[in-house]
């Protein structure tokens, strides 16, 4: 007989829960005009890769093609990036971080280091880095999935 669905040993549940639990202490860290851990996210990435195309963003942060362009308008609108179109293709476009967003950014960090101590300070000490390891595991995992996809849903339009 199959072991019935519990919400107490559910992975996807608790993994839910569990980002519930940091996206709560980063706001608890930061004032109401400050960036969300996923506009933080988006900014790191696009200062740590200037110049980065939409595209290779929505790779890099795991996050979906039509929120990460409704981010990033809301991002250009607080002149935090600029977007520009690509030389290489013009249905394409490139960001990168202004000094207003590189400040915003070094204004923002703190707030996140403290949200994620204050995580990993419900932990035991000794699962604190496996934790982390897991973690990173189940990202490369769903990054390799969405290239899979991506790689599959050219493959299927370039037959057409």
């Amino acid at each position: 007989m199959a072991k019935s669905f519990e919400l107490a040993t559910s992975l996807s549940h608790l993994l839910r829960r569990a980002q519930q639990f940091a996206m709560d202490l980063y706001d608890d860290e930061t004032e109401t005009e400050a960036l969300t851990a996923r506009q933080l996210a988006v900014l790191y990435a696009v200062d740590q890769n200037d110049g980065v195309t939409q595209t290779r963003l929505v790779a890099q942060t795991g996050i979906d093609r039509s929120t990460l362009a409704d981010m990033i308008d809301r991002l250009v609108k607080r002149e935090l990036i600029t977007r520009k179109r690509t030389d290489e293709d013009q249905r394409a476009n490139s960001v990168k971080v202004t000094a207003t967003g590189r400040r915003a950014l070094k204004a923002a960090q703190p707030a996140m280091q403290r949200a994620e101590a204050a995580l990993l300070e419900t932990l035991p000490a000794r699962n604190r880095a496996e934790f982390v390891k897991s973690l990173n595991l189940l990202a490369q995992a769903y990054a390799e999935k969405q290239a899979q996809e991506q790689n599959g849903a050219k493959k299927r339009r370039a037959r057409r």
